[in-house]
């Protein structure tokens, strides 16, 4: 199976960070088109760009929360996810933590242990009609 084939616009984006395999590293990372772990990331992960993508490949292991709007599993996940897009959970791949998504795809012979919450993104009122919880409608 070749397991970057979903990861969207691929071929379109030239910036991608990668954690290589014989490379450990500790801390949190914000980024804004590709991340592959394909080594160790001890730390949370966090990418609000439309379109961002993070990839575990099957050697990969993530100790920490990933949110991004694409998350691709095919390795290992201690943490949280939130796909505020896509999650696919790939064949092989072993999730300890819960799992926040708007779009699943999840194949035989992977592992989840946590809870599957299907989250669906909010559309943001007019500026004019926003209102505030308890205080009424607000102007900005």
């Amino acid at each position: 199976m070749k397991w970057n084939r979903k990861v969207p616009n691929m071929a379109k984006k030239k910036e991608l960070t990668l954690i290589a395999t014989d490379a450990e590293l500790v801390g949190d990372i914000t980024f804004s088109s590709q991340l592959v772990v394909n080594g160790v990331l001890r730390g949370s992960t966090s990418a609000e760009e439309p379109g961002a993508s993070m990839t575990v490949s099957p050697g990969g292991h993530v100790v920490g929360d990933i949110r991004a709007p694409v998350v691709l599993i095919h390795g290992k996940v201690d943490g949280t996810v939130y796909a505020l897009e896509h999650l696919e959970i790939a064949e092989g791949a072993v999730i300890q933590g819960d799992l926040h998504y708007n779009v699943l795809q999840m194949h035989m012979g992977a592992s989840v242990q946590g809870r599957l919450i299907h989250s669906v993104p909010e559309k943001t009122a007019p500026v004019e009609e926003r209102k505030v919880e308890g205080i009424g409608l607000v102007k900005e």
